[in-house]
């Protein structure tokens, strides 16, 4: 004989309100499955979208690195042609003749008094060389190593072309009445900006058809970064020694 319990519902067997039990526990542990399982999906679909954000500004970010390296390399690539070209100007500057020789006799032409006269005009050029480089002196093992260490981790710059640079020497010789003229045409040699180091050479006294006339040489530089541009108007310099009229 199985055995009833009085319930409020009425008389039921003891296996069938275990199994009510049962079901009742299995329905609340699907439930509650099913609530952890939105949970959980929930959670993957907030993560999942945030994530999703994430790698958007990621790319957004490497793609304006990538323009930005490219508006780098194109600047870079810019500035190298732009220094090139300064750097073959310098050469051209270097080639080209700021003072030319006619220009130049011109304007000593122009200075000299009336009573003087030029013989011989003599101009030399050599050119400037810039210093070298001293040589590596021979160091110890460690010396060595480090040095060879900061070449390998750094790149060696070339050195940028230098333009020529010139000295130029003048030599004039002539003959002047006085020692005044002379004088007049050193001053007005001294006063011009092309010309440096103005000196006397020297002078003497010769006698050229019976008449005493002062032979002198007149020595000079031009000046490196010499140029006849800044001779504004060059016009004739008329250099004339007033005579005593008694």
């Amino acid at each position: 004989m199985e055995k009833v319990h009085d319930t409020g519902s009425g008389f039921l067997p003891d296996d069938y309100v275990k199994q009510r039990a049962e079901r009742r526990t299995n329905i609340a542990a699907v439930v509650l499955f099913a609530v952890v399982m939105g949970g959980v999906a929930l959670a993957y679909l907030a993560t999942d979208r945030t994530w999703h954000g994430v790698r958007t500004a990621q790319a957004s970010v490497n793609q304006r690195f990538d323009a930005a390296a490219d508006r780098r390399a194109e600047m870079d690539a810019y500035v190298d042609r732009v220094e090139r070209i300064v750097d073959k100007a310098h050469i051209a500057v270097g080639l080209l003749d700021a003072v030319p020789r006619s220009n130049l006799l011109a304007e000593i032409v122009d200075r000299m008094p009336d009573k003087l006269s030029m013989s011989r005009f003599n101009m030399s050029t050599t050119e400037i060389k810039s210093p070298r480089d001293k040589p590596r002196t021979v160091g110890s093992i460690s010396t060595r190593g480090a040095v060879d260490g900061n070449v390998k981790g750094g790149e060696e710059t070339e050195p940028r072309p230098e333009p020529r640079r010139w000295s130029t020497t003048v030599e004039i010789e002539g003959l002047a009445p006085s020692l005044a003229e002379i004088s007049l045409f050193i001053d007005a040699l001294v006063e011009m900006e092309l010309f440096r180091r103005v000196r006397l050479d020297h002078t003497r006294e010769v006698e050229i058809s019976e008449r005493a006339m002062r032979e002198f040489r007149v020595l000079f530089e031009l000046r490196p970064d010499a140029d006849i541009r800044i001779v504004e108007n060059p016009s004739v310099h008329a250099n004339v020694i007033e005579e005593d009229p008694s």
